[in-house]
């Protein structure tokens, strides 16, 4: 097996917090899922429900960080099914990693397009192509992608720093006016406003809020002292987007009261958190936001970058593809051959989507996010039974029962009853009212199916390969 990603390690724990809650786009899911989750969810107990979900995530997370001691691989979630389940459906959920990664990356780019073309237009007075500003980016995102990971982790964190703080200012003002009235109202977590509605669409929104936080693991052969810090970074993350939601999704109701707060998203929902910014702070904040929203997802282009850059770099390292992707750059320790051709891929498929005249929010980005929402969801439950599966025969390891069986299975079953609201609501989630929205599924299953099948069709006709996966299992 080839030489490990940066045997310096780079990466301390407050980058790894950066990449996760970066890739979550905290600014965009406030703008775009929040005023949604009220309005087609449970209205006012939508901050009750981004707790709900955190809790989920966590017991998720019990299972994920107990393994993470003991697979060392830059894998993640295709290195833990290996260990848990077998190399097979190691590769299949690998096919539903990738398909998930490129699925959110491509749409966030998209929108990033979109975004930064209005932004010129409305502020500068010049129009180029949606199309133009998303190459440009994502060119920028792979030289940061192959420059020292600490690097980008630097610009990641204040990106991502600037995006909470104003969504974080506005709530405070709105809290502030509102204590010497004595109006503020806690009715957002109590479970009688909670679990009212459709509480199924809410938890679908809010759950979709924390996508890419399991990208923690990912670094494990870049961070220091990864025992310690990859743990600490899953919990620090999943408990900071769930804080983050909460509470400026509480604050945000105290401005029109829990009772009104689903008429006035009703009136437009696109607009919410914009016109409360004005009210609030003045039109100027309109600006710095629309501002940050386009940082936000740059932000969130360069942390699926990297996650990406890092698979293709492992199943490559493991015989699985092109091995010229296991090639570290000579002084900088990053898979460069895998972000460089990764970026080639991203712009290609860019331009034929323009090229077919695909609308980068309407289409791209609906799909992306419902395609990645879904292929997520199912991962997790793979890695939740392999947790179950690869403790079970490793009782050698005296591990806390709650741990290896209690937490997974529990996971197992909530994450299940999550996936199934999603295929339910995808029209909602997606926006795309028809019933062609309902094919996602069959790519996100057909997707893993086909995992499976490359690797038994490998194994049949090339028996190195079978090797080569039987040694992977015995490895990671």
């Amino acid at each position: 097996m080839e030489s490990k990603l940066s045997s310096q390690r780079m990466i301390g724990l407050a980058t790894l917090v950066f990449f996760v809650v970066a890739a979550a786009s905290p600014l965009t899911g406030l703008t775009g899922g929040m005023p949604v989750a009220i309005l087609e969810g449970n209205g006012a107990g939508v901050s009750g429900i981004y707790v709900l979900s955190g809790l989920i995530l966590l017991i998720f997370s019990v299972g994920f960080i107990t393994m993470s001691r003991y697979i060392k691989n830059s894998g993640a979630f295709y290195a833990y099914i290996s260990a848990g389940l077998g190399s097979r459906l190691g590769i299949s959920g690998l096919a539903l990693a990738i398909l998930a990664y490129v699925s959110i990356q491509i749409a966030i780019a998209a929108i990033f397009g979109l975004f930064t073309q209005i932004f010129f237009v409305e502020y500068v007075g010049f129009d180029l192509p949606w199309w133009v500003y998303t190459s440009i980016m994502l060119l920028i995102v792979c030289w940061l992608g192959i420059e020292r990971i600490e690097i980008g982790g630097k610009v990641l964190g204040v990106l991502m720093l600037l995006e909470v703080g104003i969504a974080v200012v506005i709530a405070i003002f709105v809290v502030i006016e509102h204590i010497p009235s004595g109006n503020l109202e806690f009715s957002s977590f109590s479970p009688t406003v909670v679990f009212s509605g459709n509480v199924g669409m809410a938890l679908v929104f809010t759950i979709a809020a924390f996508i890419g936080f399991e990208a923690t693991a990912i670094y494990t052969e870049e961070a220091k002292n990864p025992e310690r810090n990859i743990p600490l970074a899953t919990i620090f993350a999943v408990l900071l987007i769930t804080s983050f939601f909460a509470f400026c999704s509480w604050a945000f109701i105290q401005a029109y009261g829990a009772e009104n707060i689903q008429a006035v998203v009703a009136e437009d929902p696109e607009l919410f958190v914009m016109n409360l910014a004005a009210t609030t702070l003045g039109k100027w904040s309109v600006l710095v936001i629309n501002i940050l929203l386009i940082t936000s997802l740059f932000a969130a282009t360069q942390s699926f970058h990297n996650n990406i850059a890092r698979y293709f770099y492992v199943i490559s390292r493991d015989g699985l593809f092109w091995s010229k992707l296991a090639k570290l750059h000579a002084t900088k320790d990053t898979p460069y051959l895998s972000s460089i051709c990764q970026t080639i891929f991203m712009i290609a498929l860019t331009f034929l989507l323009a090229f077919l005249g695909q609308d980068p929010l309407i289409d791209i980005f609906t799909w992306g996010s419902a395609i990645t929402t879904m292929a997520i969801l199912l991962l997790q439950i793979f890695v939740s039974i392999a947790v179950v599966n690869y403790f079970r025969k490793r009782v050698d390891l005296h591990l806390p029962f709650w741990k290896t069986t209690l937490a997974p299975i529990t996971a197992t079953i909530l994450m299940s009853i999550v996936l199934y609201l999603v295929t339910m609501n995808l029209d909602i989630l997606s926006g795309i009212k028809s019933n062609v929205i309902y094919l996602v599924p069959f790519l996100v299953f057909g997707s893993a199916v086909g995992g499976y099948l490359y690797a038994v069709i490998l194994s049949r006709f090339f028996p190195s390969f079978k090797t080569r996966l039987d040694e992977l299992v015995k490895n990671v």
